[in-house]
């Protein structure tokens, strides 16, 4: 599968690199990581990932204000998260597709497949 530029938030660096080397098997071209909200969205101002994989919680609080900008900008993203996300943020996660932290390689796999089939 052919995932061009995948954009993931993760403040775990040992989860990143993981992330960053499973998505490279997938056909990623390229992974950018964040560990915090300010970094990517600074990068989105000038950059459209294809897809973005998205922990809530980075080391700069929720990143409700990132997946509104993937939103607006129609990039699928999945939030991949071993937490609850408060209910007074959680109206903007609702457009991504759920993953819980941890997860079996083939069910992330599965997941970018629909989420690129979809877009």
């Amino acid at each position: 599968m052919n995932l061009g530029t995948v954009l993931v938030l993760e403040d775990e660096p040992f989860i990143a690199l993981d992330m960053e080397d499973m998505l490279k098997g997938y056909g990623a071209c390229s992974v950018i990581s964040f560990d915090t909200r300010a970094e990517a969205l600074i990068w989105l101002a000038s950059n459209r990932p294809r897809i973005a994989v998205v922990d809530p919680r980075l080391n700069d609080g929720v990143c409700t204000d990132v997946v509104e900008a993937l939103a607006e900008a129609s990039v699928p993203f999945i939030v991949y998260s071993g937490a609850e996300v408060d209910e007074t943020v959680r109206y903007a996660f609702e457009k991504g597709a759920w993953l819980a932290k941890p997860t079996m390689p083939e069910m992330l796999e599965e997941m970018l497949g629909r989420l690129i089939a979809a877009g």
